[in-house]
């Protein structure tokens, strides 16, 4: 008889790994976001340190909690467990929350540079916003559109670059009204302006105009272009009342003005009172 082979035990798998495992399960399988921090808390007590990215991003990305995410962050970067993804949002903290674009920038190329896509429609708006490099940003930009990572605020500043930059209103209005539509508030009054101005589509920049003065970002140019359409449609009364205190539809068109919707003195091109 055939001696029967003594089957190999399998190895148990560690606590702190299958923590994580259900961590990552819950996460991306059961959309479930609380039981996925639960797991990954676990598995990190336990000194899983891949668990630490998880944890930071979750922090940062769905619960808003990005004092508590980079403490995580630098956990995971102590012990050289900072995954791609994680590097790309302690990046973003640093951009968005500790106004460090530098620092931020050095994360994000690092992320990038690790095949992370999100990255490269916001290396193009530091690049186009802080360092001025429209050829630099309008790579990346066009980098993270082959991908299909060109998300909403990417697209209104790679929409911005092409009209002042590059005089290429059709494209310029594309991503403009990309980024409208997935409801990027700073992008409503540019591509009103673009549509009246440029275009003289007078309902669908009544249509965007009303939803930027609606919004938090409502700039003086736009405000004051609105009442021109308004006057124009007949509303005059109400026209007035967008230009009232508005002495001179002229603002500032730097990148970092454009970026954060901020109006201040400069010359504004193509403003139809001026024409």
């Amino acid at each position: 008889m055939k001696k029967k082979k003594k089957s190999k035990k399998r190895k148990p798998v560690s606590t702190a790994f299958a923590y994580y495992q259900k961590g990552l399960f819950h996460y991306f399988e059961k959309n479930n976001v609380d039981k996925a921090l639960e797991c990954f808390l676990r598995a990190a007590k336990s000194g899983y340190t891949k668990a630490y990215s998880e944890i930071g991003v979750i922090l940062n990305r769905e619960k808003n909690d990005p004092d508590n995410a980079e403490k995580w962050f630098q956990k995971s970067e102590k012990e050289g467990a900072l995954s791609p993804e994680a590097t790309y949002e302690y990046g973003m903290i640093y951009y968005l929350n500790k106004n460090d674009w530098e620092t931020g920038l050095s994360y994000l190329l690092r992320s990038a540079k690790s095949g992370y896509e999100l990255a490269y429609g916001d290396i193009g708006a530091i690049l186009f916003n802080y360092k001025e490099d429209i050829s630099g940003a309008e790579e990346w930009f066009e980098k993270a559109e082959a991908v299909d990572c060109l998300l909403a605020p990417s697209a209104y500043h790679y929409g911005v670059l092409l009209y002042h930059e590059k005089d290429d209103l059709e494209k310029s209005i594309k991503y403009l009204r990309r980024s409208a539509e997935d409801e990027f508030e700073l992008a409503y009054g540019e591509l009103a302006y673009l549509l009246y101005i440029e275009k003289n589509e007078i309902d669908e920049a009544k249509q965007w105009f009303e939803k930027a003065d609606a919004s938090d970002y409502f700039e003086e140019i736009h405000a004051y272009e609105y009442g021109n359409l308004l006057k124009e449609r007949g509303e005059v009364k109400k026209g007035n009342l967008y230009q009232e205190n508005i002495t001179s539809p002229e603002i500032c068109l730097c990148q970092e003005c454009l970026s954060k919707g901020v109006a201040s003195s400069g010359n504004y091109p193509h403003s139809k009172s001026k024409k």
